[in-house]
């Protein structure tokens, strides 16, 4: 078992960074038409010692025809060696969006066999409201031995999702917004929807508050099972392209919750297949 928490404070972090064991990753990543670049965000301003990590380059299967498809856990222990991530650090993962994308990450830790991650509450907007350091530049680590261990309960396939539409046995979550959910808002693919049975918890709705930080545990255990996800039952998180499924994965684990998966290929490869059955509406 880990012995760090999954979520921690600017307070807990700012206490932590001189320790040895300790590796900060800075995880900022935007969609294309946010006009936001994350590698020179992070160059103007960064948690002391993190080092950038894009998961649509350093943690991705460049060579899948889907965006954004996670690598082989040999690869990304590799991308994580390279960024001083041994086997036996602590991770503190963040971004500038409170969990947009270090939710990814955290996932790709957690599939190559690494549990000890945790995520930044409130993430680098929050750090800076608190008026902790920041430093400019990049930095790096000597490379350190990350021994992937590849944890297929964490992953889930077209098939996997497939089978659930047609027999049930889980309940699947889409992290997008609601307009996408009900198939009214535009998409990269050639069909606009959500997967027949699927319940929508756009990924916002687990934060809340200026800066925005995760809801206390109790609403957000009420805002899944308002939803419609039981905590006795599987759960297949799913969105777009796997990245705030991520972030929906984190918030069931945090809430305690055994057995969740995330469909990699999400509405990226789902969209795109004929053969898929695709449902519109709430």
């Amino acid at each position: 078992m880990s012995d760090l928490p999954l979520l921690v404070d600017p307070d807990w972090l700012h206490g932590q960074l001189d320790e040895p064991d300790l590796r900060v990753v800075d995880c900022s990543w935007y969609l294309p038409d946010a006009q936001r670049n994350a590698r020179a965000e992070y160059e103007d301003a960064h948690i002391p010692g993190a080092v950038h990590l894009d998961l649509s380059t350093d943690l991705a299967d460049l060579s899948s025809a889907i965006r954004n498809t996670i690598a082989k856990p040999d690869a990304l222990g590799r991308t994580f060696g390279r960024a001083g991530i041994g086997s036996g650090d602590r991770v503190v993962l963040y971004d500038r969006l409170a969990g947009y994308s270090a939710g990814r990450v955290w996932w790709a830790l957690r599939y190559a066999g690494h549990e000890r991650a945790a995520l930044l509450d409130g993430g680098f907007e929050r750090w800076r409201h608190e008026r902790k350091p920041v430093r400019g530049g990049r930095e790096s680590h000597e490379a350190a031995s990350f021994s992937a261990r590849e944890q297929p309960r964490w992953l889930a396939s077209r098939r996997d999702v497939l089978r659930v539409v047609e027999t049930g046995g889980a309940t699947i979550v889409d992290a997008r917004g609601a307009p996408r959910f009900r198939g009214e808002a535009p998409e990269s693919t050639r069909r606009r929807g959500h997967i027949p049975g699927s319940v929508n918890v756009p990924h916002g709705a687990n934060l809340a508050g200026v800066p925005p930080s995760f809801k206390p545990l109790h609403e957000l255990r009420e805002l899944y099972q308002e939803a419609g996800v039981s905590f006795d039952d599987p759960v297949i998180a799913t969105c777009g392209s796997g990245v705030t499924a991520s972030l929906a994965a984190f918030a069931l684990v945090l809430l305690g919750h055994s057995d969740v998966r995330v469909y990699d290929g999400s509405w990226a490869e789902w969209g795109d297949d004929d053969e898929a059955p695709v449902a519109s509406g709430p």
